[in-house]
């Protein structure tokens, strides 16, 4: 139960207010209940938007091969990797605006189509076969060489990707 003290100051007064030990506790129970519910819906929808939408990777853990695509209707949907990535823009092409890879070797997010990809190295980021983008044709260079795998412009990359299975393949 609540009690109201009233202490008059001159014209004014001040409101105090006080509860006992046991609506305190009764409360309690209550306050923890909201709490955790608050804690699992928010877990439950950051879970949900931090997985690829494709393969079901974490894409916190992928963010140094992320890729996004764009879609006519405004939304924009993020992936772990060129692999899933690249599907999307060769399978779902009439519904894609745009796209944006990140850079393998210095983290900056580069037009997909300008970038260029390596396949099928002995590294592998996230998915696998792996799809690896680079903004410099010369770094991609490169880093084929030392993983080996296949080097393709963008336009080569999409034909290559749309030939293969839409899942990860496991080696």
């Amino acid at each position: 139960m609540f009690f109201y003290e009233y202490i008059p100051l001159g014209m004014l007064s001040t409101v105090k207010l006080h509860s006992t030990k046991e609506d305190s506790m009764k409360r309690t129970p209550i306050i923890l209940v909201i709490l955790l519910s608050l804690i699992v819906v928010a877990a439950m929808s950051a879970s949900a938007q931090e997985k690829c939408p494709l393969c079901g990777m974490n894409l916190a853990e992928h963010q140094n091969t992320a890729f996004v695509v764009e879609k006519t209707s405004g939304e924009s949907v993020t992936y772990c990797c060129p692999h899933c990535g690249l599907w999307v823009m060769a399978k779902e092409a009439d519904t894609v605006k745009s796209a944006k890879a990140r850079d393998f070797i210095g983290g900056q997010w580069v037009n997909a189509k300008d970038a260029w990809y390596v396949f099928d190295s002995k590294a592998v980021p996230a998915c696998s076969p792996s799809w690896i983008a680079f903004a410099k044709k010369k770094e991609a260079e490169m880093f084929h060489k030392g993983f080996g795998g296949h080097l393709y412009a963008y336009d080569e990359a999409i034909k290559k990707r749309a030939t293969m299975p839409e899942a990860m393949q496991n080696k």
